[in-house]
């Protein structure tokens, strides 16, 4: 028997019978763990390794602890976060707007053309219209107080409406959005007894429904 075997029976004898210590001049492994006549490891029923009173964490081996050999794994880098979606656009407003043009600013009497002061207003109304984002429906209404025949003024305040649209129709607007009624004297917002009454019965009226165009700031 070379020397080699001889000091690893020495160290298993040594280990699992006299229980002497072990010197601190000899290899870690052999002061830590028993070992058989061939110098393998010797393990218990359970398959673990037997260790001697000098055994220390510090001094485990992988052979008994295969947790050693597990290398550190590498960091990972985070993971960026996809940026958040940004928010979807506003939608637009669905509107319904009733505009009133008092006929008596907008025309002469007993006429149904367009004075000029008319006109700036009307041409607010034309921007504010295209500047929709839809327009669903326009309806321009005549009206007129009750002074003259029913039929008469009834036709009044068609042409009233009529050259309403014919203004919007020349200035852009699809007339196939427009339609116009004239009511004649038939829904009055006051009374006709009196002169202010009738001023206020002499009217267009002008409705608008669609979305808004909304601004994003």
């Amino acid at each position: 028997m070379n020397r080699k075997a001889s000091t690893l029976v020495l160290a298993g004898m040594l280990a699992m019978g006299s229980g002497m210590a072990w010197s601190d001049e000899l290899p870690p492994r052999l002061c830590a763990f028993v070992y058989d006549s061939s110098g393998h490891l010797v393990r218990d029923s359970q398959g673990d390794c037997v260790h001697t009173r000098n055994w220390t964490p510090e001094r485990d081996i992988v052979q008994c602890n295969p947790a050693l050999a597990k290398k550190e794994e590498p960091k990972q880098e985070p993971v960026q976060a996809e940026p958040a979606p940004p928010p979807p656009p506003p939608k637009p407003r669905k509107i319904f707007k009733k505009i009133t043009l008092s006929a008596g600013a907008y025309f002469d009497v007993d006429s149904a053309d367009l004075k000029p002061e008319a006109l700036p207003k009307l041409d607010a109304l034309v921007e504010h219209l295209k500047g929709m984002a839809r327009i669903d429906e326009i309806r321009i209404e005549g009206h007129t107080d009750s002074t003259g025949s029913a039929a008469y003024n009834k036709r009044l305040s068609l042409r009233r409406a009529n050259a309403v649209k014919n203004y919007l129709v020349e200035h852009g607007i699809d007339p196939s959005l427009i339609s116009t009624i004239g009511w004649g004297e038939e829904k009055p917002v006051a009374s006709n007894a009196t002169k202010e009454g009738r001023a206020k019965n002499r009217r267009v009226e002008i409705y608008v429904s669609g979305e808004e165009a909304v601004i994003v700031q």
